[in-house]
């Protein structure tokens, strides 16, 4: 980091560990008590769903006063986030001094799936189970018995691959019949012990009582988001008249987080 102050005092920069808001992907925003750091883009590609894509070194041109720009402000209180997600800008605080900024910004985007199993899935891996058009990694309930994936946790773990009740080699995960008492996992209680022998009906071999059919829950996982935001070549020049400077070679920004539910 380089500054020339000139004739103005530049304030700390102290940017590094404070958290990135956004209102949607057009306004980034950061805020260290009454200093602002904010990221304007406007583009074709640019919308409310910009955040929810995965994106490979996105590249913004940022321009002093430009569509797509940086801009640092002091302020004389502590702003809130209506400061910067209203059409109209609150006239308060008011701005003591504003640097408008230029550089290059990249923006990377990761998604990751997470469907709650709390197993260790991989992305690639075509295997669907359970035949019903969801492949494991963002299946809720692999097998299609009824019983969500991490449900099948009867160690307490928080690892259903090591639990087998049949001891097939099928963890009860993967296993649409857990006892292997040929009644389907679905068509057996999964509350109730009819034989009073402390082990429920579907993880119970010796259970022989007519099939008491579940419905399966709809199926949900979250696609996670990761964008990170990067300024190569940031200036920050004083919009006040004065010489002040703030430079950077590299600037990192910060990491916005996004998640969506599907469905």
């Amino acid at each position: 980091m380089a500054c020339n102050d000139g004739n103005v005092d530049i304030p700390e920069f102290n940017f590094s560990s404070v958290a990135v808001n956004d209102c949607g992907a057009l306004v980034l925003y950061k805020i260290n008590e009454n200093e602002t750091l904010i990221i304007e883009l406007s583009g074709q590609n640019i919308d409310d769903t910009f955040l929810f894509q995965e994106h490979d070194s996105e590249v913004f041109s940022l321009v002093e006063n430009g569509s797509s720009t940086v801009i640092y402000r002091t302020l004389d209180a502590k702003p809130t986030a209506s400061y910067f997600c209203q059409n109209v800008p609150p006239t308060t605080p008011l701005i003591i001094n504003e640097w408008n900024g230029s550089g290059t910004l990249t923006i990377n985007t990761i998604l990751t799936i997470d469907d709650k199993d709390t197993v260790d899935e991989d992305p690639n891996d075509p295997l669907d189970t359970d035949g019903d058009g969801i492949r494991n990694f963002k299946d809720w309930d692999d097998d299609g018995d009824g019983i969500l994936t991490k449900d099948e946790d009867l160690d307490g773990d928080n690892n259903p691959t090591n639990d087998d009740t049949d001891g097939d080699s099928i963890p009860n995960y993967l296993d649409n019949d857990d006892d292997g008492d040929g009644v389907l996992t679905i068509d057996e209680s999964i509350t109730n012990d009819n034989d009073s022998d402390g082990i429920v009906d579907y993880l119970d071999a010796d259970t022989t009582l007519p099939p008491e059919t579940r419905n399966l829950a709809p199926n949900q996982y979250q696609e996670i988001y990761e964008s990170t935001f990067i300024i190569e070549q940031l200036k920050l020049n004083n919009a006040n008249g004065n010489d002040a400077a703030i430079q950077f070679d590299s600037f990192d920004y910060g990491l916005v987080t996004k998640v969506k539910t599907i469905p």
